[in-house]
């Protein structure tokens, strides 16, 4: 019986004990101050150098390619031959025209020979007639063979241009059969190679020029407006900042994916090889932009809406927000929240409305590997 009411006791003892060290866990939180946009907003889009000048060169005709006289790298000159076709349809097709204008002009000269003559014979009609020297049935029917002989010199006359033009397009099909570079450039791509048979338009080659470079981005369309009014743009390249100039802001989709190329050229002559990626830095005027910027993971999503925990007195409550857009290092802009509201920005998903945590304060900068 002493040893039941010993047990007894410990056990209550035990119970007691544990229910002191029963205690709620208060989480640890990181925060972020948001503040409100600066003066000047910069962003930075993916951005590429690119040549001033950049084409497919393609053959005017069709045919098997006869010559190809480049290969990937291959610098050509203005006026190099960089492809040829096979001649010997062209070539044929060219003597064909030739005989039909030998034929034609001769047709011409004789039809025009008697032109000339019944012209002549209805001036000597003409004047007897005048005279009522001859009966106007004769004077009507010098006159008919006159008009007669002049249409059928108008006639081989249209034939004879015709072949003429037949011929002088075969010559340009001919001149057509080679490719040749419109400016000084390097060969950087090659579509088909020597005994390929193309097609007039097809490519066969891609050129770029030598000298001035550009640089290239791509933006959506809600931007094209605010990209008619830069503060400050520059190409970062190997962390080296290189000074642009806008050149121009395409108001046409680019076909691949559906965004609007805008082109800069550098301040200065600048050693950056064709196809280096890079960022560029646009600073924009933010006076019409309206918003508060904060950290990407401080934002959730509750009830399909995005929001934010607001940290107060050591206690955190929900907030929703919208979302205006995204900014630099993976910041974004928003809107109805407060400058100087302290947003939760580390296990936003664990946490409940009216919670009590513990602001954690930030490491040191010198806390190397964040081991203090």
């Amino acid at each position: 019986m002493k040893y039941k009411f010993l047990s007894f006791l410990m056990f209550l003892i035990l119970i007691s004990g544990c229910k002191k060290d029963i205690e709620p866990i208060i989480r640890p939180v990181e925060t972020f101050q948001a503040t409100l946009i600066p003066k000047t907003l910069e962003y930075q889009y993916p951005g590429v150098v690119a040549p001033e000048k950049e084409a497919n060169l393609s053959f005017r005709v069709a045919g098997p390619i006869d010559e190809f006289n480049v290969e990937i790298g291959s610098f050509v000159s203005e006026g190099t031959i960089i492809a040829k076709l096979d001649q010997r349809d062209y070539n044929l097709q060219l003597e064909a025209f030739k005989n039909k204008e030998t034929m034609a002009k001769n047709g011409y000269e004789a039809a025009k020979a008697i032109s000339d003559n019944a012209k002549k014979q209805f001036a000597r009609v003409e004047v007897l007639y005048k005279e009522k020297a001859i009966p106007k049935k004769k004077y009507d029917e010098v006159l008919a063979s006159y008009k007669a002989a002049i249409s059928k010199e108008k006639a081989m006359l249209s034939q004879y241009e015709e072949a003429k033009k037949g011929v002088e397009n075969c010559q340009n099909q001919l001149k057509d059969t080679y490719l040749v570079a419109p400016y000084d450039g390097y060969i950087y791509k090659k579509f088909t190679d020597n005994g390929s048979v193309v097609g007039a338009g097809f490519p066969v080659v891609g050129i770029s020029s030598l000298g001035k470079t550009k640089v290239k981005i791509n933006i959506s369309e809600k931007d094209i407006d605010k990209f008619l009014d830069i503060k400050e743009v520059s190409f970062i390249h190997n962390n080296k900042k290189y000074p642009l100039v806008l050149s121009d802001v395409s108001r046409v989709k680019s076909t691949l994916n559906l965004t609007y190329p805008v082109i800069f050229n550098f301040e200065e002559d600048i050693d950056i090889p064709v196809d280096s990626q890079g960022i560029v830095s646009v600073t924009f005027d933010s006076n019409e932009e309206k918003g508060i910027i904060i950290p990407v993971e401080a934002i959730f999503e509750k009830n399909n809406k995005p929001s934010v925990w607001i940290y107060k007195d050591g206690i955190v409550n929900i907030k929703n927000i919208e979302v205006v857009k995204p900014y630099l290092d993976g910041m974004v802009i928003v809107k109805n929240i407060n400058p100087g509201d302290k947003v939760v920005t580390k296990g936003v998903h664990e946490l409940s409305e009216n919670q009590k945590v513990n602001l954690l304060e930030p490491f040191s900068k010198t806390n190397i590997g964040n081991v203090l």
